[in-house]
């Protein structure tokens, strides 16, 4: 499987670095996209080059769609019209921290529950109107979409979407790698 990790200037390196060892763990075929290959910053000032542009990349079948954007700043809309065209199309979306309001600005989370990082709620409930959102859960899970709150619960997220597609004992496995303790009722 491909799983697709989209990256963006500022982007939290726990919420893209996590999930890609988990899916990479997982024996998943894992890369980042951004809006092109130009070498740009995360949140802590690391230096990270994008492995695919957003026209140029393997089909995904995985999406993962971090946090660490400024909602203040305009929306890059060929990220979201990226979001729009293969969240549509792939077996799972999955956020961490407030990537979830980009997924509910491409219209992923219309009319369902979602979870974000507690300081991006009122972002959440401003950009996607439709969402009814989750407080006291690490992880929501709509079937397709997988919401997480934030930085070590997007730990969480990955593992639960490994047990959706290999299997509880794998995503178990996975996380006694880690050093990790994960359980498929730990929501909170």
């Amino acid at each position: 499987m491909n799983v697709a990790i989209l990256i963006f200037p500022n982007v939290q390196i726990m919420d893209f670095a996590a999930p890609f060892e988990v899916f990479g763990q997982a024996g998943f075929n894992v890369f980042t996209v951004a809006s092109s290959k130009a070498t740009l910053e995360t949140s802590l000032g690391l230096k990270v080059t994008p492995k695919y542009s957003l026209v140029e990349h393997p089909k995904p079948d995985i999406i993962v769609i971090p946090g660490g954007r400024e909602f203040s700043e305009p929306v890059n809309s060929g990220e979201i019209e990226w979001l729009r065209q293969y969240g549509a199309e792939v077996e799972h979306v999955l956020s961490i921290c407030c990537g979830a309001v980009e997924i509910g600005r491409a219209g992923l989370l219309d009319g369902l529950s979602a979870t974000t990082h507690h300081n991006y709620y009122k972002d959440l409930e401003e950009y996607a109107p439709n969402v009814t959102i989750v407080t006291d859960k690490r992880w929501v899970d709509n079937g397709r979409v997988v919401t997480s709150g934030g930085l070590c619960s997007g730990i969480d997220g990955a593992l639960h979407v490994v047990s959706k597609i290999k299997g509880v004992d794998e995503a178990l496995r996975i996380a006694k790698w880690l050093e990790y303790t994960w359980s498929e009722n730990n929501q909170r």
